[in-house]
């Protein structure tokens, strides 16, 4: 079983309700099998 990690930040305020910030997710292998399998 593959295991990951991830980290998510929000850039920005939205002046509107209906407007969304940019988004980012960064994943990243959690253990060295996981890293192992692909190629890191």
């Amino acid at each position: 079983m593959l295991s990951f990690g991830s980290t998510a930040s929000v850039v920005g305020t939205p002046r509107e309700v209906i407007l969304s910030e940019p988004a980012f997710e960064a994943c990243y292998p959690a253990d060295d099998v996981t890293r192992a399998l692909l190629g890191g």
